[in-house]
């Protein structure tokens, strides 16, 4: 009854919003669209789709029945990728995602080192944040992707709050830990004393963003104060944090992974206790794992193994009086 052209159209309209859009991204006519989820409602019996002034909008039972059209396109994606790699024996392709801070500090490593190694297999690159990782995985448009947890902050959570991806739909391979590292000016009375209890921090004005600063803030309560985050200024970027701290607008945080690029005119203390991001490789659950998908998580594993002891470095020297500016 259900056609999975037809399922893979609908997808492409509930991602898009319009039968135009879709139409778009699928090289087809707005006519042949049309024509198609006419043909999916006449299947199913009732409407899937409400028009509205800027788009078009599923109905519950279109929405039910995307639910089971993303869940048949994964398989059917899984299917042709294990039966290309049992026919071809070599080649095919590899999607790997990965999150800004691991993508400057091994991410891309990792990619040039998979690529000479393998140059007969084709890949794909997918940088973005874990939650947005998470949905690509779920779609199959990603075979293994860089991801980040933190005790108050699951991966599927995106930065506005909302849940928009199921932890539970992949299998983690955990890497290592990434904790949090105070950030102050230069002439801050806290810079240069190389370790900065949390406590100290009470009655500082701090400058936070999603997803970390429910953690640190988890973790001040836990240690007696009400953390002051300056609301009028957040953002969830690294760089711009420092640029906020360097024009004394108050103190933040960063953590290892983001230290491979410090400004000059910043100081970086080592924070006692501190938030600490668990990365992580995701794999969809049930998915077929292919040879290659093996081949990039020896890969990953291999290049990020001593991150951690490397790290360390770029806070010892951002820690000096004659501190430069790292991996610009």
């Amino acid at each position: 009854m259900l056609d999975a052209t037809h399922l893979r159209t609908l997808h492409a309209v509930a991602r898009s919003g319009s039968f135009a859009s879709a139409a778009k991204a699928l090289s087809l006519t707005p006519s042949a669209v049309s024509q198609q989820m006419a043909t999916l409602e006449r299947a199913c019996g009732t409407g899937l789709f409400e028009r509205e002034a800027r788009g078009t909008r599923l109905t519950h039972a279109g929405e039910r029945l995307l639910v089971h059209a993303e869940s048949v396109l994964a398989q059917l994606s899984d299917a042709e990728r294990e039966l290309a790699a049992i026919a071809g024996g070599r080649g095919g392709l590899l999607r790997f995602g990965s999150f800004p801070t691991a993508t400057a500090a091994f991410g891309a490593a990792a990619m040039q080192l998979f690529r000479s190694r393998y140059p007969s297999i084709a890949t794909q690159y997918a940088d973005g944040e874990p939650y947005e990782s998470l949905r690509r995985l779920a779609a199959r448009e990603l075979d293994l992707a860089l991801v980040f947890e933190l005790e108050s902050w699951p991966i599927g959570s995106a930065y506005d709050g909302s849940l928009v991806g199921l932890d539970d739909e992949c299998e983690y391979v955990r890497l290592f830990d990434d904790p949090f590292f105070l950030v102050t000016s230069r002439g801050h009375r806290l810079a240069g004393t190389g370790v900065v209890r949390l406590e100290e921090l009470a009655g500082e004005p701090m400058l936070g963003g999603p997803p970390w600063e429910p953690e640190l803030r988890r973790l001040c309560e836990a240690a007696g104060f009400e953390p002051r985050f300056d609301a009028s200024c957040e953002t969830p970027d690294f760089w711009s944090l420092q640029a906020l701290v360097s024009a004394g607008l108050g103190l933040t945080v960063i953590p290892a992974l983001a230290l491979t690029s410090l400004r000059a005119d910043v100081a970086v203390q080592r924070l006692e206790p501190a938030p600490v991001r668990h990365v992580s490789v995701a794999i969809p659950r049930h998915a077929y794992r292919s040879p290659a998908v093996a081949a990039m998580l020896d890969i990953v594993r291999s290049t990020s193994v001593d991150l951690p002891s490397r790290l360390s470095g770029f806070v010892d020297a951002a820690a000096g009086e004659d501190a430069v500016p790292v991996g610009r």
